[in-house]
């Protein structure tokens, strides 16, 4: 079983992945509204940077053998 704080880094990337990948029909739902499709564009990008920042930790945790 995982420490809860290696499960914890695992769900929120899955969370996140999942969130980037609705993103893009997000993005085709906001149809001509030039605003909305600026706003997705910039919350895919935090997300990005959110999924590389958890990316590291895991790496971390992985290459220290901390990750069980």
């Amino acid at each position: 079983m995982l420490k809860d704080h290696n499960h914890d880094l695992v769900q929120q990337l899955s969370e996140i992945s999942d969130s980037l990948w609705r993103m893009k029909q997000y993005k085709e739902n906001a149809g001509g509204c030039e605003s909305c499709k600026l706003m997705w564009e910039k919350m895919q990008g935090d997300y990005e940077n959110h999924v590389d920042m958890l990316k590291g930790e895991i790496a971390r945790h992985v290459g220290e053998n901390r990750f069980d």
